[in-house]
């Protein structure tokens, strides 16, 4: 019986072993299948009509996404989605295709990943009208600091005419927006009509001081910005 007690022991432990084995292998197995199940989107990128852009779809069955130069403007809200609707063909961790809170998957999603994001619009859906929308809020974002933000409509609205009227200054295209000799930030505008999203548009500060809009964050055609905008952003 002394000989046999060990034994009795090594028994449990490798049954116990084993049942977690099975219990971990079920709950992720489930994970795994759950995920499998979610439609399959291919990419392809080619250039775009506009010059300088790249046109990126992702393509599942008849659902097309796209990302064009109207969606170079647009982000996400969030920066944690959480309802994941697609994969593709290599999935890696938490990456895939999201829904984005406050938008139907039918007008826009988001391409998630923890190194970036991007977001997509429906063929089937028209592009954000930026020229004629209501914007609600301005805030600009500094990498070194706190955002600045307001709510008043004359420094919004002077931020959308100046982004509306005539260009003076094109520089040399840079896609990641980085443009050398200049401090390059975001100001976002938010909008009801854009829920879960906000519309991105360049800010570019030159050695003297100038101050330039652009309709995107990596837009090449510059508009001095306005007075009034200028005078709030330089306010302490």
């Amino acid at each position: 019986m002394k000989n046999r007690k060990p034994l009795i022991i090594a028994a449990l432990t490798a049954a116990c072993c084993a049942m977690s084995i099975c219990a971990l292998s079920t709950i992720f197995g489930l994970g795994f299948l759950g995920e499998s199940e979610l439609p399959l989107y291919e990419f392809e990128q080619v250039p775009s009509s506009y010059e300088g852009y790249l046109r990126t779809t992702l393509t599942s069955g008849n659902t097309v996404y796209v990302m064009d130069y109207e969606e170079y403007a647009l982000l996400a809200a969030t920066s944690a989605p959480t309802e994941m609707i697609g994969r593709f063909p290599v999935t890696i961790g938490s990456s895939g295709l999201y829904a984005i809170p406050g938008q139907d998957p039918s007008a826009y999603v988001l391409e998630f990943d923890p190194m970036y994001q991007q977001v997509y619009r429906n063929i089937n859906h028209p592009p954000f009208d930026w020229l004629n929308a209501d914007f609600q809020k301005l805030q600009v974002m500094f990498p070194a600091a706190n955002p600045k933000e307001t709510e008043d409509a004359k420094v919004i609205n002077n931020v959308h005419t100046t982004l509306m009227g005539a260009a003076i200054m094109v520089v040399p295209f840079q896609l990641d927006g980085n443009y050398s000799g200049y401090e390059n930030y975001t100001a976002l505008l938010f909008s009801d009509e854009l829920p879960g999203l906000v519309y991105a548009a360049g800010l570019h500060i030159a050695p003297d001081g100038s101050v330039y809009l652009a309709e995107s964050i990596v837009s090449n055609i510059w508009h001095p910005a306005g007075i009034t905008f200028r005078d709030w952003l330089r306010d302490e």
